[in-house]
């Protein structure tokens, strides 16, 4: 599949679309919410909607979306090596400076690793640079077992949304990635795999995780908003008919 029918393809998908805007992008902070399964599964979750509605109401961010190929589409993307654009601007997923994965389940933690592929990003944290956006893993499954993808992603965020959106957005207009990554490993919510060593005893299991730096909270507990009073309750905000109660 070429650049110019993934476009197409997005255009018929966005023509479908009632409610939201489209982020202006100009010199903001470019994040793209990247749910790893379809967009029929992704816009049915209203996790995503929500996620979605708190990147773009923090100031100077634009936020976009990008989905999980269908097979076919899949397919094709592998064979032309053409790159996974964003859906709302047909951007390179690439080109932007944070990709935050939202995850409801662990077996979507393959198509994590399928989707950094088709952007054409190093699968492995260790192997991304300055020049690379910062992969963020944040879901429902980061309070069950994020371990799995401790090599592959830059940041675990743990906790509500609503509390983990504005800090994250803040450390990642650092202009040094590492920096980013030190700022946000001393806050509630946020665990840098790189910045923590684990011991294994010699049966394989994994012993506690050990701080590699003093300033890094050697336990990282789940970022909470302290009060309701001034949160939207989760709700869908792009309708579509493409999701589950799409013709309701």
């Amino acid at each position: 599949m070429s650049f110019w029918q993934q476009r197409e393809a997005a255009q018929r998908q966005l023509d479908l679309e009632r409610g939201g805007s489209r982020p202006s992008v100009g010199d903001r902070l470019r994040v793209v919410l990247a749910f790893p399964n379809t967009y029929y599964v992704g816009m049915s979750n209203l996790g995503v909607q929500t996620v979605h509605h708190l990147f773009n109401r923090e100031p100077g961010v634009a936020c976009e979306r990008v989905f999980l190929p269908p097979k076919q589409v899949l397919r094709a993307l592998q064979t032309s090596r053409a790159p996974l654009l964003s859906l709302d601007s047909q951007t390179p997923v690439s080109d932007f400076d944070v990709v935050a994965f939202t995850v409801s389940f662990e077996w979507d933690y393959v198509n994590i690793l399928t989707m950094l592929r088709l952007a054409g990003l190093p699968v492995y944290a260790r192997e991304r640079t300055d020049r690379h956006p910062l992969i963020v893993l944040g879901g429902a499954v980061t309070f069950l077992n994020p371990e799995p993808l401790a090599p592959f992603v830059d940041v675990v965020a743990v906790g509500e949304g609503e509390a983990l959106v504005a800090p994250l957005v803040s450390a990642a207009a650092a202009t040094d990635r590492r920096d980013a990554l030190r700022q946000l490993a001393t806050q509630p919510g946020f665990y840098v795999p790189s910045l923590y060593g684990v011991r294994f005893r010699d049966d394989g299991v994994a012993g506690p995780h050990e701080a590699l730096e003093p300033a890094v909270q050697p336990f990282v507990p789940k970022a909470t908003v302290k009060t309701i009073d001034d949160i939207d309750p989760p709700c869908t905000r792009i309708f579509t008919p493409h999701t589950e109660f799409g013709s309701r």
